[in-house]
């Protein structure tokens, strides 16, 4: 059974392997750096820290509703640096549409803001975020803790948003078919 194990490992991992090879795809952490420092936020202090986690987890209690879309991208300027973790914006529009995406995907969300703390014209939004997932048919509960780096414009609009959770133990592993696969991948990861 061993042998059966790596056999299909390696058998699996060489499409991946040869797909890897033919596209070089750069890493979101040279695009988070070159953003962080060309964006530019207001100063804050923590009055406007707390009002941004405030803000920011208020719209994302309404994921599942109609209410989402419009209440979470009035949060945010065009154009706009976001990463999520799973995706990358630099449009409002394209945002908008992967949140209308979310959207249909997700319901029972409870988003609570933990703490916030700032630097300079940047925000730290402490959160924790439970939810039902539907996919494949099957609907699960999942829930992670995260932080957003958030920068907002003078009219305080979302320009920069790098949100930093463990995409992992919070989605995939929850995932029907996937989180088996992922288990058995990373079998030291329990």
């Amino acid at each position: 059974m061993k042998h059966v194990k790596k056999i299909m490992a390696a058998a699996l991992s060489l499409p991946l392997l040869s797909l890897a090879g033919c596209q070089s795809i750069p890493s979101y952490s040279a695009d988070y750096a070159k953003s962080r420092s060309a964006v530019q936020g207001v100063a804050l202090d923590e009055e406007k820290a707390l009002d941004i986690g405030t803000r920011f987890t208020s719209a994302f209690n309404t994921l599942g509703t109609p209410a989402f879309v419009e209440r979470a991208g009035s949060l945010y300027a065009d154009p706009l640096f976001i990463n999520d973790t799973l995706s990358q914006f630099s449009s409002k529009q394209n945002l908008v549409q992967h949140f209308q995406g979310m959207n249909k995907r997700v319901s029972n969300v409870s988003v609570k803001l933990l703490n916030t703390s700032y630097h300079q014209d940047s925000a730290y939004v402490h959160w924790h975020m439970a939810y039902d997932f539907k996919m494949f048919g099957t609907t699960r509960s999942m829930d992670s803790f995260g932080i957003s780096e958030i920068k907002v414009n003078a009219d305080n609009k979302i320009i920069f948003q790098q949100d930093f959770w463990d995409p992992a133990n919070g989605l995939y592993r929850s995932l029907p078919y996937v989180g088996g696969v992922y288990s058995w991948l990373l079998p030291f990861k329990n």
